[in-house]
C-alpha cells in the first residue's frame, strides 16, 4: 500500500475546504486501490467519518509526526496555505509540514494550491528555500505562479491547473430541492437569486459592503425574485447573511444547516443566478451551469470571474459597492441567460480540464513510489 497525508484546512466547517477535501478522496480512489489516505484535521472524527479516511489532530505534534513519518507522499491539499494575510503563524505551519516531509524523505505534491499573500524577506525566504525541494507542484490560478515566481522559487516542476472542487460531484436536483424546502422556504415558483457573503474586516470602506447587498438583494427582490441566502463557512457566514437579511425590506431565506460539499453543491444548482463572495460559491455554481455575479475581496475571486468570464458586481479592496450595478448586472443576466449559460459552460469545462491536471500528475508521483517499492523488494 501507499500511505498518502493530505494536509490542508479541513475540520473548520468551511464547506470550501472540505469541497477540496472530498474531491480530492475521490479522486485519489479513482486513480488507484493501493492508496491508503490519512488526513490531518481539526475535527478528526468528523473528518474519518465524512470522507472514510484515517484522520489526526493536526495540532497534536506527536500524532502528526507519527502521521508524516509513516506516509510515502504528503500533499499539501488544495486552498491557499501558503499565505500570511491571515497569520505568519498559519505560514510557517505548513511549511513545517512540507520540511519534516523532505527530512523524512517523503515525497511531497503541493496539489491546486493558492500562494500569497507572502509578505516580508524571512518568510519570502524561508517558502522559497522549502518550495524549490517540493517534487510537483501544482497551482489553481495564474496569480499564484506570478507569486512563487516573485518570491524567487525557481522549482521547474510548476504546472496552472485548477481547483480540485471542479471535480466534485453534486447530489441530484430533486434531493437538493428537498433540503431547500425542508429549511422553511415556500415554494412560489419564482426566480431564485442564491446570495453567499462573508465578513471581510479589510474591506475598504468597512461594513458598508454588507447595507450595499442588503440594497441590491431589495432591488432585485422587487423584480419578483426569491432570495436565498446560501452560507459557506459554518457558522460565521449564517451571521453575516442574518446580518444582510435584517437590513432587506423583504423577504428573503437563509439556509441554516450544515451541509455536506456534494449537498451544497446540489442546493447552488437550484438557484437561477449566484452573487457571490466566496469562491467556492463561484465554482460550484460554474459546475452546475449557474451564472454567477461576484464581489471581488480577493485576487482569488477576480481570477476566477475572469476565467470563467463572468461579471464582477464591485471590489471591496478599493472601492464603494454600488447597489444599482449589483443589480443590473443580475438582472442582465436573466434577461440573457442562455447566452451567460452558454459562456459558462464552455469555460467550466475548460477549468473541470485543468483539474483533472491534478491527478494525473498525482499518478505519476505514485507510480515513482510504487518503483521504489518495488525495486526495495528486490
Amino acid at each position: 500500500m501507499i500511505n498518502l497525508l493530505i494536509a490542508g484546512y479541513h475540520g473548520f466547517g468551511n464547506c470550501g475546504d472540505e469541497a477540496i477535501l472530498k474531491a480530492m478522496t475521490t479522486n485519489i480512489r479513482g486513480l488507484a486501490d493501493d492508496v491508503d489516505i490519512t488526513a490531518l484535521s481539526h475535527n478528526p472524527e468528523f473528518t474519518k467519518t465524512e470522507y472514510n479516511v484515517k484522520s489526526v489532530q493536526r495540532f497534536n505534534v506527536l500524532q502528526v509526526l507519527s502521521a508524516i513519518r509513516n506516509s510515502d507522499i504528503v500533499l499539501s491539499g488544495g486552498g491557499t496555505l501558503l499565505q500570511n494575510g491571515t497569520s505568519t503563524r498559519s505560514l510557517l505551519y505548513y511549511l513545517s509540514l512540507i520540511k519534516l516531509a523532505k527530512l523524512f524523505g517523503k515525497r511531497v505534491m503541493l496539489y491546486a494550491n493558492g500562494i500569497g499573500p507572502v509578505t516580508g524577506k524571512l518568510n519570502q525566504r524561508l517558502v522559497r528555500s522549502v518550495i524549490n525541494t517540493v517534487d510537483v507542484i501544482t497551482l489553481r490560478e495564474k496569480l499564484s505562479e506570478a507569486d512563487l515566481r516573485n518570491i524567487g522559487v525557481s522549482n521547474p516542476n510548476v504546472t496552472v491547473t485548477a481547483d480540485a472542487a471542479f471535480k466534485l460531484e453534486s447530489i441530484g436536483d430533486e434531493e437538493a430541492e428537498k433540503l431547500i424546502l425542508n429549511e422553511g422556504f415556500i415554494e412560489r415558483g419564482k426566480p431564485r437569486v442564491g446570495v453567499s457573503v462573508r465578513a471581510w474586516s479589510k474591506a475598504k470602506y468597512g461594513d458598508d459592503y454588507i447595507s450595499k447587498i442588503a440594497r441590491a438583494c431589495d432591488n432585485i427582490a422587487e423584480t419578483g425574485k426569491e432570495i436565498i441566502f446560501i452560507p459557506m463557512q459554518f457558522p460565521n457566514d449564517i451571521v453575516i447573511s442574518k446580518k444582510v437579511s435584517s437590513m432587506m425590506k423583504n423577504k428573503s431565506y437563509i439556509l441554516t444547516k450544515r451541509y455536506t460539499p456534494a449537498e451544497m453543491m446540489g442546493i447552488v444548482g437550484r438557484v437561477d443566478v449566484m452573487v457571490s463572495m466566496r469562491l467556492h460559491t463561484l465554482i460550484f455554481a460554474a459546475v452546475k451551469n449557474v451564472p454567477m455575479v461576484g464581489i471581488i475581496y480577493d485576487p482569488k475571486i477576480e481570477y476566477y470571474l475572469k476565467e470563467l468570464d463572468m461579471p464582477e458586481g464591485g471590489d471591496v479592496r478599493k472601492e464603494k459597492l454600488d447597489s444599482d450595478k449589483i443589480t443590473s448586472t443580475t438582472l442582465d443576466i436573466f434577461e440573457n441567460m442562455e447566452r451567460y449559460k452558454g459562456i459558462l459552460k464552455s469555460k467550466a469545462d475548460i477549468m473541470t480540464a485543468k483539474a483533472e491536471e491534478n491527478d494525473i500528475l498525482l499518478a505519476k508521483q505514485l507510480d515513482i513510489i510504487r518503483s521504489e517499492k518495488e525495486r526495495k523488494r528486490k
